[in-house]
């Protein structure tokens, strides 16, 4: 009889426990959305204000260009001067828009609908505000501005999850559709590449070198915005559902090894597996947004390391390499 009650007490505390923890998790997620939607909000905000003002107040006074989108409707503003420029990147963003949502799904056209709405309505009204950021043009300059300012529109959009929906997104609809053994991001390099060369035969070829400095200044600073400034080498973790899949992009498409070890969530109860990879911040980047594709509720880290020693890294042996 004893027994009994005491089983019958066990099954009612665990019940209650299991309710007490769906209640806080419920409570979690509630509480939780106000802030995420706020943060989502600043993350547009910011993105599409440092995106949208250095073209207009820096690279179209400037007379600059640069690769991806704004270049694009550089070239196309030139040869129509008439028309303006928030109104051709707003059309083109629509198209990129209509044209993701037929070859990829709803699940694509997600990460870059806000983006794509809130940079063309900046770019309307800062197109109506009679100001230049520099006194004087200034190329060198101007050019190490717009890279700073893409790449922390750039930067901020991706810690937020979203795309601006330009040469990126049309550089996955590629590889969507025709190139599915080329990367993403070699197709948006050679499109770039594309762009900029079309640009030293419309403009000059000074015009084109400088967009070349802004490119690079642009992805180091999307680089230390993802990864922080650490070091040649982050070490990336992920605990995730879908380990088979993950590990297969690492080792094939970026190359770098895999280690691998079992978690459990104390909290949860539930075993998962953790993955852990070093490799460089630009690898970090490729990585982060496949498993942001692959599973979005994966859980992952990324520290910055000053020194790694091992094979295909600084040799141990050296005492020079710390």
């Amino acid at each position: 009889m004893t027994i009994g009650t005491d089983k019958h007490k066990t099954e009612q505390n665990s019940s209650a426990a299991l309710k007490t923890e769906q209640k806080i998790l419920a409570a979690e997620k509630y509480h939780s959305k106000p802030a995420r939607f706020i943060w989502n909000c600043l993350v547009i905000l910011l993105s599409a204000f440092f995106g949208s003002s250095v073209q207009i107040f820096v690279m179209i006074p400037c007379g600059m260009t640069s690769g991806g989108m704004p270049g694009i409707v550089r070239l196309i503003t030139h040869f129509m001067p008439q028309l303006s420029y928030s109104v051709v990147y707003y059309t083109l963003s629509m198209m990129i828009l209509i044209l993701v949502f037929f070859t990829m799904g709803k699940a694509e056209v997600g990460r870059i609908i806000a983006l794509a709405f809130a940079y063309p309505v900046m770019l309307f009204i800062f197109e109506r505000i009679d100001f230049e950021l520099l006194d004087s043009p200034d190329p060198l300059l101007a050019s190490l501005l717009i890279g700073v300012c893409y790449g922390i529109a750039t930067g901020i959009g991706y810690i937020g999850g979203f795309s601006s929906g330009g040469t990126d997104s049309l550089a996955r609809v590629i590889k969507y559709k025709l190139l599915n053994y080329v990367k993403v991001g070699d197709i948006q390099m050679a499109m770039d590449v594309t762009i900029i060369l079309i640009s030293a035969f419309v403009f000059n070829t000074n015009v084109a070198l400088y967009a070349v400095i802004n490119a690079v200044v642009a992805a180091k600073v999307i680089s230390m915005i993802m990864v922080g400034v650490g070091g040649r080498y982050v070490q990336f973790d992920i605990i995730s559902s879908k380990p088979e899949e993950i590990t297969e992009y690492i080792l094939k498409e970026v190359n770098r090894a895999v280690t691998s070890h079992a978690s459990r969530g104390e909290y949860s109860g539930a075993e998962r597996r953790t993955l852990t990879v070093i490799c460089t911040p630009n690898e970090s980047i490729k990585i982060k947004k496949f498993v942001a594709q692959t599973d979005p509720d994966a859980f992952a880290t990324i520290a910055p390391l000053t020194t790694v020693w091992g094979k295909r890294f600084s040799d141990i042996r050296e005492v020079d390499n710390v």
